[in-house]
């Protein structure tokens, strides 16, 4: 079964570069999906704050784990957030931030999902 929130083939990337080990792999997973949901947080907050710098760093830090763990729109919405953090209106930003939230909560989602059925 294929699923279109998580691309297998970055997690056989990642499972092979911390050398096959699986309880590794379930341990970064474990580290995504607490660290995940504390990064949009601070991403929420800096949104609130109008704090474009922390809002740009928060969605950069999010957008590279989220691409280790093959979540393509969560990264790609992450990517698009770090650039705009230069130069959209806040309200914007805000948006943005809302749709990450919901690509994140897709992501972790999927991802136990995988975890329950591989584990």
């Amino acid at each position: 079964m294929r699923d279109d929130v998580i691309d297998p083939s970055a997690l056989e990337r990642l499972l092979a570069a911390i050398g096959g080990d699986p309880e590794d792999l379930e341990e970064l997973l474990g580290d995504f999906q607490h660290e995940g949901p504390r990064t949009l947080s601070q991403m929420q907050s800096a949104a609130r704050a109008g704090d474009r710098d922390a809002l740009r760093i928060s969605a950069h830090s999010l957008k590279s784990n989220a691409r280790d763990f093959g979540a393509v729109a969560l990264a790609t919405a992450c990517e698009g957030t770090e650039h705009a953090a230069i130069t959209d209106e806040l309200e914007a930003l805000r948006m943005r931030v809302h749709l990450i939230a919901t690509e994140l909560d897709r992501a972790c989602g999927a991802l136990a999902k995988l975890a329950q059925r591989d584990g």
